[in-house]
């Protein structure tokens, strides 16, 4: 008796949620974990991956728009980088600019472009999240706007 009122429910979520999921951004380089010595350059890969097809939604990115990125680097109080809300603050600013993704190729339609970005001199060394903060456009729905953040921890080097 419920079984088609819950299919119904799982349709209508999935439709709303793929389409921001379809949009959403990674950090393929650098590695989690990695060193970065203070002052050193390094490559940030940020890579947005096509959706899997499905009938609610297409393996296309024509339903939107990249418009720019933030990326930035955040110290992990006492070494510890768990609870940190990289939503909340990116920390230090390495990058704030364009995001205008190319494809990949590799048999892949993917999407990236590499930024490089300097660990400031100054910065503490330990533990650090490393975050991208993406802004785009879904055109389908009128350009609804939409922000992610999404991080991953290194370690900062002498």
């Amino acid at each position: 008796m419920f079984a088609p009122t819950l299919t119904l429910l799982v349709l209508a979520l999935s439709t709303l949620t793929a389409p921001a999921a379809a949009q959403s951004v990674t950090i393929a380089a650098p590695a989690p974990n990695a060193t970065l010595p203070r002052g050193s350059s390094f490559v940030v890969d940020v890579d947005r991956p096509c959706a899997s097809s499905s009938i609610f939604f297409p393996a296309t990115l024509t339903g939107s728009q990249d418009v720019a990125v933030a990326i930035g680097l955040l110290g992990c109080p006492n070494g510890v980088c768990a609870g940190l809300n990289a939503s909340v603050s990116i920390g230090r600013t390495l990058f704030s600019g364009p995001y205008a993704p190319t494809p990949v190729g590799h048999g892949r339609a993917d999407l990236a472009q590499n930024f490089t970005v300097q660990v400031p001199d100054n910065f503490s060394p330990g533990p650090a999240l490393l975050s991208v903060a993406h802004f785009g456009l879904i055109i389908a729905s009128g350009s609804e706007p939409f922000l992610e953040v999404v991080s991953e921890e290194v370690v900062i080097g002498q």
